[in-house]
Order: C-alpha cells, then structure tokens, then sequence
C-alpha cells in the first residue's frame, strides 16, 4: 500500500538513512472461545502481522543546504543525481555559509554633521547659488556626500525670509481674493440663487401666489412620464419599419392572436403576465428584414438561447485571460517606449492593444466553440457583433469623454495663462469651466452616436448600423417634437373625492361584475340571510359590490377650484353630518333612542349577499336595546340562582348560610345596581356620546396638499415669503452686494498691498544684515531653518541592490520550496502506517459494521507518528530561520533593480530553476507538472515567469519594475563578510541580447506612471437585452 511513497521519499537518500519498517505486533487472548473463533482471529491476526508496520527508524536527514552544503556533513562536493545535473552546477559546493540577515544593511542618512562643515571643519558658510535660492524662494539646496544625486533643501521661516517668488504668490492671491468680494459675492447678491435680489423676487411672486392660491385657487397641473412615453416611442420607431419574412407570416399572426387572448384573460383572471409571456406557447419569429432589403437576425434576443449560451461565454471570457497578459503588455510599453512617445500616449495605446487581442481571442474561440456551434447556424456571428457593437459604443462614448477633458484642460491652461489673478478665484474658475462644458455638450451632443455609427460601419455591422441610425434619426427630429407635444398635455397634480352617503338602503347601488363584464341590478332587500358574503375567487362566479356613497370628484385643472371644493365640502359634510347625527346616532348606535325605546334586538346594518346580490340584516350588527339588556341581566341572575340551588350541598359552610349570600349578591348587587345602571346610566351614556361626537366633528380640519406646510399657510406666506424674503432680503443683498463688498475688497486690497511691501523691506533688510554675513549650511533643524526634503525624508525612494544580493535570496527561496516539497513527502510517509492500518480495518471490518477502535497498536502507531512530526517540524524551523532575510515589510516593497540587471537575475534564477526544481522540488509535491503550472497561470516549463513569480515574493511585485533614471534610489550593500563570489561569477557568465538566450526579452521595461488594465469583457455585452454592459472602462454619462 505505501510501497510507491516509502520509494519515492528514499531515493533522496542513501541506503543506510532509509526509514526501517517493522511488523505490529497484535497480543490476542481469546479465553473459552470456540476453536473455530479461535482459529479465525489467529488467522487475521497473521494476515495483519504480515501487511500492517510501523517505522522502527526513521532517520530525519533535511535536504542540504544550497548555500553551505559541507557544513550539512554530507558528501555533495561530487554526488551525481538523477538526470546527470551536479549540485555544483546550482552552484552547490563547499563555501562559507552565508548569513542572510547580513545580505542587506540599510544605509544610514545622518550625514547633516559632515555636510555642515568644509574640508577645514569649519562651518560651511552660504555661497552665492544658496543666498540667490534664498532671496528668490526662502530655501537652498546643498548637495549630499553619501549619496550622489541627492540634495538636502533647508526652508527658512517666513519669520527670517519669505522670497520674492512666495511674496509675489502672496499678493496674487491677495488680489484674488479681493476681486472675489467683486465679481462672485457682489454678483451672487444679485443674481444667485441664494440670499439674492432675484431670489427676492422670486419669493414675492411666490407669496403672492401663494396668497391667491389660498384664496381662490391657482391651477396647479403637471406632465406626468414624459420620459416613460418618450422611451416607449423610441422603441416602437426603433422596430417600425421591420417586416416580418413571408415564411414567418403565419407565426406572427399566431403571436398577435395569444397577445389578444392575453389581454382579455388579464381583465378577468389573476396571473403573473411577464412570467407567461416569457415562454409563449407560440413560436416566435426573430428574422426581419428592413425597407432596403436589409435581413435583421433578432435570436439573440430568445431567452432560452441566452441562456444556454451563457455558460460557454463565461468559460471563454476566464480562460482567454491567461497565459498571455504580461508578456504581450510589457513588450508593447518596451516597443512604444523605444519610439520616444509620452506615458499618456504609451497607457492609452497598449490599453487599446490589449483589449484588442483579447476581445481577437475572445472572437475566435467564440466562433469555434462546438456549444455555440450546436445553438444554430450563425448565432456565433451574432455573439460576435454583439460583442463588438457594445465594445464599439463605448469607445464612441470615450472618445467624446475625452474630447471634452482635452477642451476644458485647454480652456484652464489658457485662463491661467491670460488671467493669473482672476484663475485664483475657484468659484469663477468653476463657472467658466461649466460654462465651456455645457456649451461643449450643446455642440457635440450627438458625437457619441455618429461616432458610434462610423466605428460600426467600419467594421461593417450592418444590423448595428441600421438601429443606431434609426435611433439618431429619433431623436434628432422626432423627440423634440413629441416632447413638445407631450408637454401639453397635462394632469392636475392633485384630485381630491367628496363622499356623499346615501341614506336609505334602497338606494344603494349594487353592481355585478362577471369575467371583465360590470352592470348595475335592482337593489333588493331581503329578511333570510345567505351563507356565502364574501367576494369569490372563481373567474366562473359573479362578484357582487354594494356601493353606500356618491362620489364627487374635483381637481386642480381650473382657476378657483378652492371655491369650488369648498362648495363640495360644505355640501358632503352637512349631508354626511346629518346622517350621521340625525340617523347613525339616534337610531342605529348602541346608544341611540332606538336602543332606548324598542324591545327587542334590532340589526341596523345590511350586508350583501354574494348568492344573488340582495341585502340582508348584518348578524354581526346586532345591537341590544334597554329592555333587552334588562332581560339579559334578569336571566343571568335567575341562571345564578339556579346554577346554586341544584348543587349539592357540600360546602365548608352549609346551603343554609351561603344561601343568604348569594341572595344578596345576585338580587342586591346584581339585580338592583345593575338594573340602576342600565336605567340611569345607559340613557345619559347615550346624550354625552351624541354631544362629543358633534363637538369633535366641529373640530375637524382639512389638509388638501400634503407636500407643503401644513399649518400656518398664511403666515408663511405673508411674513416668510413675501415679509423677509420679498421685502427684507433684497435691502440686505443690495446693502452687502454694494456697500460691504467693495468695502472689504478695497480693505483686503490694501493690506495685500502694503504686506507685499512690507514683506520686500523686512527682507532685503534681513537678507543683507543677517543672511548674507552670517548665514552657514545648518547641521539641525532649529525655529529659524527646517529641513524639508533629503535622503530618508521622503517616502518616494527605492533601494538598489546588486544582482548577487538578489540571486543569493533566490536561492534561499529555492531551498524554502525544497524544504516545504520535503516536509509535505516526509509527513505523508510518517503517517502511512497509519493509514495502511485504517484501510486494513475498513477492507476486513467494514461489510460487518465494525469501526477502527483507537486504541491498542493503533494508539502507538499514532503516538510514533506524532514524535516524529515533532522531530521533524523542529529541525525545519531551524532550518528555515536561517534562510529567513530579516527584511521588513517596508523595506521588501522598496527594493528594485536596474532594467539590465534585473534581467540577468531573472535569467540565472530560471536557469538555477530549470537544473533544480524538476528534480528537488516537482517531483515531491502531490500534483502533476502540468497541474503545478497551471495555479501558477503559468505555461508549461516557462521557468522565467516562474523567477519573476518568485522574485514578488521575496520581495514585492514592484521589484519587476526596473528602476527609472528619475528615481530616487539609495544603495542597499551586503555586510564585508559575505561572500558573493559565486553569485558574481554567475552575473559575469550571463549572456544576453544577440550574444545569448535573452530569455526575457523586453518583458520588465520600467513602467513609470503607466497603468495597465488586465483586459476585462462583461458577459451581458453579449445579450441585448442587458440594460447595463461595459468592459474594463469606467462608465461615464453621455458628453
């Protein structure tokens, strides 16, 4: 069972460390069992002997180390493995072992003291470059001594000088925010929308109307959907001109008729309408031709072939993805770069060729896939021109996107070149920016389109061409119009419903509805009640509704429609009052004169019955009278007294008591109170209730407009409206817009003016009484000079290390991997015992139900196990904390190589690769080679993607982007006592270019600030029907 394994893990090792097996001994007492049971276990228990073991050595001998390999003690300097590679070649060989945390020292910055002295040790004073940096901007540069190309910049306070250039800037913006009391606050108190003199008087006319809506009644009406109708209009143009072919006559005569059935089913019976439309029981016909003669292929718009199309695009679209990406991006940036072009031009253009080859590959196995294949003959094509309108119209949309960044880029550039002062202002910069931006979208509002239309018609999309050009004709001809129509026709914006009751049942009205049908019966009442009152479900019964009111209804369409409300209000509520007082209350209440005089029970309320649409008494509306209440109380006192006598008499007490008792409670306290409550109470009862009732109605309000204010109407619209902001407001605008800002311009324009002379004098005077004598390059910082920029100030510096630091971390990357590749064999050998004894029980014992009992030899061989993990696992972490560098988070994401450089260590890394990994690392993990490069996204043997791979995770994945000649970077230098020897014989025998296997060509070209984006294709651009598609650009609206 463990054969295979055991062999594969001792072929590393020599014939004296192979791990030495043992049989498991099993102790088994069966006393006065029969002979047969006997005999059987003893037979199991040779069978187990024989294949069931355990390790009785297993020496733990960790792979030699590849950079100290004779202080492991193992004879390496000569050993040949499989396939003829030494381990000298790696190079692994006796040398001095390497200490990684020695690999990379940081350099130290603190060279102000030197830099503050000349080669005297005096103190350095300022030369003439400094003192003129000095006057200018208020700061000087000295040049480091550890680091060549670098500066340290000194800032003096403004208390000790401030430079021309800062004092220039300094009145420019004085200036500026002086004209922006002039010509935006001034202006904005006058003409803005807040705190103006136009929002003055918008607020008079606002008050004013307000007022004469409250009295009489503006009309208030609105278009409602414009832009749902227009959208319908737009859809019906789009397809208006299509004719269905002649073979398909006969399905689209077939479809009107299930939409007309339809419709007439919708009036009568309750279904969900877009579920059962989704999948007619029709064919649907999709082929259509134009007036010209034009076939418009419509499949793609079948639901069913969508969705059967759907898997296979989205494998298509992740698997073309892979394999290609950072090749193909780095050698175009490294092509284009040789032609001198800007970064901008070089993102845009490899962006573009980028999308192009995928959205090529993407095509291209579309086309060939043999699902797409089975869905019907050219719905391939379709997916494809599908694909490339929705690419295409997006690309018209950021075209024109651009075209409006470029105009107003320029138009700020421009500003600021003619109006240094006025471009300070923000808020006038940002108008004249709007106001370029809505002239420009004026202008180009139809660009997106025909720019859409001549990228379509260039890759001839016929049936794109054809929809885009009936959509443009729409809306540049017909939408104006129908917008201008569809504005006059307008709705009031409020309706409001005056309910009348109708007093006698008689005149109600019942109306029955049958299968879409309604008409109104003769009301009639009826004294026998029907079972059945409640509206039915089923489409095949008639419904019934009874109608108590009068509806009138009143708008705001005309001019003194409060007047008109008024009149429908006064007229439903004397009515309804009069109802409900002169008939609800007195005889049909609970505590009405009705309840008060009759005898009986009466049931004031009628109910329809929906049997055959008469009107019955309401059981439910039963409502008890005086007299009957009385009755009631008198039978619950003779049921009491009853109820008492016929017990049997078993009490603590005795009948002959308690009898007494309960005379007195039921006689006196309930028949005598309660019947003095009924007859006193419930009569006054009745009188109170009929007094509040009305005393509430006469306290009732109305509130017609809900969006507004609701209460003080008229105070807010004579004290608000009109009072502060009609009369009020337009004083203060005027008094600020032509009294305060001037005053404060001029008052900031003075102090601008005599500061920036100010300035000059305290300046000059500072510069040449203490600056020029006395001013020294600084060797701190103090309240008078600050340093501002330097080496190990600003974050945005890199450190350069030499390609042997690199390789040397590499290797100690690569024996990492063969130790994991190693610790993951070792453990699944030191558990197959384990797992041999388990399949031995579940291959014997399972059929009869028997589980592996944890204890006994199965606990040893558990117990073994884990010592040797432990031994194991010990003797790995001392092993990998050597190889461990000791570098930062920080310090890692800084390091980088020079382009040249960086392609020699990424070449000997995949050469090192190629000799070591198919042998040390590949053929112990537990997958396959192609598997292994295939979670690397990664082809098969490309040893070079997998250097870079490793590399970015040595230390980050800037560390493939090769330093530029304008980055800032510092030297990162190993400890003297590191020997990089090997490493260095390494880079000199590296061969690149013409001469040699460039094995990576331009792949790591420095990037600069250029951003690629990994390419990216919605799978919805493949369905019409999706509302939203993009691809890997930002959607922006409409320039």
């Amino acid at each position: 069972m463990s054969g295979a394994r055991s062999n594969n893990n001792n072929n590393h090792l020599p014939d004296s460390l192979e791990p030495e097996r043992e049989p498991v001994k099993f102790d088994v007492h069966l006393r006065g069992a029969p002979d047969e049971v006997v005999q059987l276990v003893q037979n199991i228990k040779d069978v187990a002997e024989q294949f069931l073991y355990h390790w009785k050595t297993f020496p733990l001998v960790l792979p030699p180390s590849l950079s100290s390999a004779g202080a492991t003690g193992g004879d390496t300097g000569s050993a040949q493995h499989d396939g003829g590679v030494s381990l000298s070649s790696l190079p692994r060989r006796l040398n001095k072992h390497i200490n990684l945390r020695d690999l990379f020292l940081a350099p130290s910055f603190d060279e102000l003291d030197a830099v503050a002295v000349d080669g005297k040790g005096e103190p350095r004073r300022l030369n003439g470059k400094h003192l003129e940096c000095i006057r200018e901007r208020g700061e000087f540069e000295v040049e480091s001594l550890n680091f060549p190309g670098q500066v340290h910049k000194w800032l003096l306070s403004q208390l000790l000088q401030k430079g021309t250039e800062r004092s220039r800037d300094s009145l420019l913006n004085d200036l500026a925010l002086a004209l922006r009391f002039i010509i935006v606050t001034a202006k904005g108190r006058l003409v803005s929308h807040f705190f103006s003199l136009y929002q003055a008087v918008r607020s008079l006319v606002t008050g004013l109307l307000k007022l004469l809506d409250i009295i009489i009644g503006v009309p208030s009406l609105q278009a409602h959907n414009l832009e749902t109708k227009i959208r319908e209009e737009r859809w019906q143009y789009l397809v208006a001109e299509l004719v269905c072919r002649s073979e398909f006559e006969d399905s689209l005569e077939l479809l009107c008729g299930f939409v007309r059935r339809q419709l007439r089913r919708a009036t009568t019976e309750k279904f969900e309408v877009e579920r059962e439309s989704s999948h007619p029981p029709v064919p649907v016909p999709y082929l259509f031709l134009t007036p010209k003669g034009v076939e418009l292929d419509l499949r793609l718009f079948n639901r069913d072939t969508m969705r059967r199309a759907l898997p296979a695009l989205v494998a298509i679209l992740e698997r073309e993805t892979r394999g290609w990406f950072l090749h193909f991006r780095e050698r175009l940036i490294s092509e284009l770069r040789s032609q001198k072009l800007p970064d901008e031009e070089i993102e845009r253009e490899v962006n573009q060729a980028v999308m192009k080859e995928y959205l090529q590959r993407v095509y291209t196995s579309i086309l060939s896939h043999p699902d797409l294949l089975a869905l019907g003959e050219g719905i391939p094509q379709l997916l494809v021109q599908q694909a490339q309108s929705v690419v295409l119209m997006h690309r018209a949309v950021e075209n024109v996107q651009k075209k409006l960044t470029k105009t107003k880029d320029s138009l700020k550039q421009r500003i600021e070149y003619m109006y240094p002062v006025f471009s300070r202002i923000r808020p006038w910069m940002r108008d004249k920016l709007r106001s370029a931006e809505n002239h420009f979208i004026e202008e180009c509002q139809w660009s997106a389109h025909e720019e859409a239309l001549m990228l379509c018609t260039s890759q001839r999309l016929h049936q794109t061409v054809y929809f885009l050009n009936r959509d443009l004709t729409f809306m540049r001809e017909r939408e104006p119009v129908l917008l201008k129509e569809l504005r006059k026709v307008k709705t009031p914006t409020r309706s409001f419903q005056w309910l009348t009751q109708i007093w006698f049942p008689s005149n109600w009205i019942v109306r029955r509805s049958f299968q879409g049908q309604s008409e109104v019966i003769p009301t009639v009442q009826s004294a026998t009640a029907t079972s059945i009152t409640m509206p039915r479900s089923d489409p095949s019964q008639a419904v019934f509704l009874v109608e108590k009111e009068v509806v009138r209804t009143t708008t705001t369409r005309w001019p003194m429609w409060r007047w008109i409300n008024y009149c429908h209000r006064t007229w439903s509520w004397m009515w309804n009052a009069m109802f409900f007082f002169g008939v609800v209350i007195p005889w049909c209440s609970p505590v009405s004169l009705r309840a008060l005089l009759c005898v009986e029970p009466f049931m004031p309320d009628l109910e329809l019955s929906q049997v055959n649409g008469t009107l019955f008494p309401r059981k439910s509306s039963l409502t008890p009278t005086l007299a009957s209440r009385l009755l009631s109380l008198w039978r619950h006192i003779s049921k009491s007294r009853t109820h008492f006598e016929t017990k049997p008499d078993t009490g603590f007490i005795g009948k002959g008591f308690t009898r007494h008792l309960n005379r007195l409670w039921n006689y006196l306290v309930k028949g005598l109170l309660g019947t003095l409550c009924v007859v006193l109470i419930f009569p006054l009862v009745c009188f109170v209730t009929s007094f509040c009732s009305l005393a509430m109605a006469l306290t009732a309000f109305i509130c017609p407009d809900p969006t507004r204010n609701r209460y003080l109407v008229i105070l807010e619209a004579i004290l608000w409206n009109i009072g502060i902001q009609g009369g009020i407001q337009p004083v203060l605008a005027l008094f600020v817009a032509f009294f305060m800002c001037p005053l404060i311009s001029v008052t900031i324009l003075t102090v601008g003016v005599l500061r920036y002379w100010c300035r000059l004098l305290w300046d000059t005077a500072s510069f040449h009484l203490v600056i020029k004598k006395r001013g020294r390059v600084p060797a701190s910082d103090s309240f008078v000079v600050k340093r501002i920029a330097g080496p190990g100030l600003a974050s945005n510096y890199f450190y350069q290390v030499r390609p042997e630091q690199a390789l040397a971390a590499f290797e100690a990357k690569l024996e990492l991997d063969e130790l994991a590749a190693y610790q993951h064999e070792t453990e699944q050998t030191i558990l197959q015992p384990q797992k041999d004894f388990s399949q031995f029980v579940e291959a014997c014992f399972g059929p009869f139900s028997a589980q592996l009992s944890k204890t006994g030899p199965y606990l040893c061989l558990q117990k073994e196990g884990q010592d040797l993990m432990s031994a194991l696992h010990e003797k790995l972490e001392r092993r990998r904390r050597d190889l461990q560098t000791g570098l930062g988070v920080a310090v890692r994401s800084k390091i980088k190589l020079t382009t040249l450089e960086l392609k020699i260590a990424i070449q000997q890394a995949a050469l090192m690769l190629e000799r070591f990994y198919p042998l040390h690392v590949l053929q112990r993990l537990p997958i396959n080679e192609e598997d292994y490069w295939e979670s690397k996204g990664l082809s098969v043997h490309d040893w070079a993607g997998l250097a870079g791979l490793m590399y970015a995770d040595i230390f980050s994945l800037d560390f493939l982007t090769p330093l530029d000649e304008m980055d800032t970077k510092f030297r990162l230098e190993p400890h003297q006592q590191v020997d990089l020897s090997r490493y260095t014989e390494m880079v000199h025998g590296a061969e690149l270019g013409t001469g040699g296997p460039d094995l990576l060509g331009p792949v790591y070209a420095p990037r600069g600030n250029i951003q690629v984006h990994s390419p990216y294709l919605e799978v919805s651009a493949f369905n019409p029907r999706s509302k939203v598609t993009a691809t890997n650009r930002k959607q922006e609206k409409r320039g």
